[in-house]
C-alpha cells in the first residue's frame, strides 16, 4: 500500500500561520467602526485595547520585621550610623594612589629608612633551619590543599596543563605569621621579658581626626594578628630629636590633594574604639598586617596599609590612655609591625608623638621602615624551597624580644 498520498498530506491551519507570518498584508486589522444599529441604542462603547490592558496601581508597602531590611544595612537615613556631614573613610581596602607618600601625608609622619639600631638583628646559624623548616611547613608542608584554576598560556591556546592541588594563599600567609611565632616563643623561652606576651587574632580600631579645613577623616584598621605585652615599649627617639621633628616638612603630593582616592560616605562612627578596653591592660607590642590575596598591589600601597594600621591602633591606645581629648601624650606610643604576603615580608616601627592632625605644623610623628624582601627565590612542589632568606626572621625575632 503506497502511503505517499498520505504522507504529503499538511494542516491546513499550519498554512494559515505560515501565510500571517510571511505575507504582511494579511496582519493589518480593517476597522469597520461601531455599527449603526448599536450606536442608535445608545450603548456605550469602549476601547478594545483599554479594556485589556487592565493596568492596577499597586500601593506600596513594607515587609514587617524581621522580614524588611535591616535600618544597618539602609543606605540613606535610615541607617543609625547616618550623619549629615559627609566624611573621607581611609580603612584597610583604601588604595592611595601616591602609596606610603600619601599615607605618611594623612598621618603627619616623617619616614626613616631602615629599622633602629637594636632592631635590626643578626645572622645566626642555628637559627637558619629552624627558620627553613617554619617556612618550609606554611608553604610545603600543610596537608589541607584545594584545586587551583587551571593554568593558561596565552602562548599555547590549545595546550591544556594538568591541574595542580596547592595551599590556598590566604592560609600560607597566616601559616608564615604563626610559624614564626611558635618558632620565636621556642627560643625565648627562658627570657623573662617575653613571659608576659599574649597574641590575639582578627582586631579592629577605629579614631576620627578633624582638620582645619572642615574635613572629617575616619581612620579605621583591622589586622590578622596582634601580639601584646603588659608593658609599653619604650621611645625611640628622645625629646631633643621629637622636637626637631617640626622643622622637617611632610611629603608633598602637589598639584593633588590629600583626599585623592578617599572614599566619600555620610555612614561611618564617630567613636574611638580600642580593643583592649578591659580591666586587664594590654599593651599594643606588634601588629601583624597580611595581603592575603590573588590580586596585585603596588609595594608602597601595602606599605601605606601597615602604616595606617600603626597610627589607628597607636592612636586609640593613646586616646584610652590619656583622654579622648590628648592632642600630646605625655609619653610618645610605639608600636611595632610587620606586612608581609605570600612570598616577601617587611617590617616597621611607628613612634606616635602628636595627634594634632589638624594642621602640617608642629611635632609630627615618625616612622622606621624597612621594605619588604623576599622570603625565598624559589618555592614549588617540583623544586622545593630554595634560597630561603634567614635574614627575615632575624628581624623577626628580633622585633618579639625588644621590650
Amino acid at each position: 500500500m503506497r502511503l505517499t498520498h498520505i504522507l504529503r498530506k499538511q494542516r491546513e491551519h499550519y498554512l494559515y500561520k505560515q501565510l500571517w507570518k510571511n505575507r504582511r498584508t494579511l496582519r493589518s486589522v480593517r476597522d469597520f467602526g461601531v455599527p449603526n444599529v448599536v450606536l442608535r441604542e445608545g450603548h456605550k462603547v469602549y476601547d478594545a485595547l483599554e479594556v485589556a490592558k487592565m493596568e492596577k496601581e499597586e500601593e506600596s508597602f513594607e515587609l514587617p520585621e524581621p522580614f524588611c531590611e535591616p535600618a544597618a544595612a539602609a543606605q540613606d537615613s535610615r541607617n543609625p550610623d547616618w550623619h549629615d556631614k559627609e566624611a573621607f573613610l581611609i580603612h584597610k581596602k583604601t588604595r592611595l594612589l601616591e602609596g606610603a607618600k600619601q599615607m605618611c601625608l594623612l598621618t603627619k609622619t616623617l619616614r626613616c629608612e631602615g629599622l633602629p639600631r637594636p632592631l635590626q638583628g643578626y645572622e645566626s646559624p642555628q637559627h637558619e633551619a629552624a627558620s627553613f623548616e617554619a617556612l618550609w611547613r606554611a608553604h610545603l608542608g600543610d596537608c589541607h590543599q584545594i584545586k587551583w584554576p587551571r593554568q593558561l598560556d596565552i602562548t599555547k591556546p590549545h595546550w591544556r596543563f594538568p591541574r595542580k592541588f596547592d595551599t590556598h594563599i590566604a592560609r600560607r600567609v597566616l601559616l608564615t605569621v604563626d610559624n614564626f611565632h611558635e618558632l620565636c616563643e621556642k627560643l625565648t623561652s627562658h627570657e623573662p621579658r617575653t613571659m608576659d606576651h599574649a597574641v590575639f587574632k582578627d582586631l579592629y580600631s577605629r579614631v576620627p581626626v578633624q582638620k582645619d579645613d572642615g574635613n572629617l577623616l575616619v581612620f579605621s584598621s583591622g589586622v590578622d594578628s596582634v601580639l601584646t605585652s603588659r608593658k609599653p615599649l619604650t621611645a625611640l627617639s628622645p625629646p631633643e630629636e621629637v622636637a626637631a621633628t617640626a622643622e622637617i616638612p611632610l611629603p608633598d603630593l602637589f598639584p593633588v590633594t590629600y583626599t585623592l582616592d578617599l572614599e566619600r560616605s555620610n555612614i561611618y562612627r564617630m567613636g574611638d574604639f580600642y580593643p583592649f578596653g578591659g580591666s586587664r591592660e594590654r599593651h599594643i607590642h606588634t601588629l601583624h598586617v597580611t595581603h592575603p590575596y590573588y590580586y596585585f598591589w603596588f609595594p608602597e600601597q601595602k606599605l601605606a596599609r601597615a602604616v595606617l594600621a600603626c597610627f589607628t591602633f597607636a592612636a586609640a591606645q593613646a586616646r584610652h590612655t590619656y583622654g579622648t581629648d590628648t592632642l600630646t601624650p605625655p609619653e610618645p606610643v610605639v608600636v611595632q609591625c610587620t606586612y608581609s604576603d605570600v612570598d616577601s615580608m617587611g617590617f616597621l616601627v611607628y613612634q606616635l608623638n602628636t595627634l594634632n592632625l589638624a594642621n602640617d605644623d608642629g611635632v609630627k610623628n615618625q616612622v622606621w621602615v624597612k621594605e619588604a624582601e623576599p622570603l625565598y627565590s624559589t618555592c614549588s612542589r617540583e623544586e622545593g624551597l630554595l634560597e630561603p632568606n634567614a635574614l627575615l626572621f632575624e628581624h623577626f625575632l628580633a622585633l618579639y624580644r625588644s621590650s
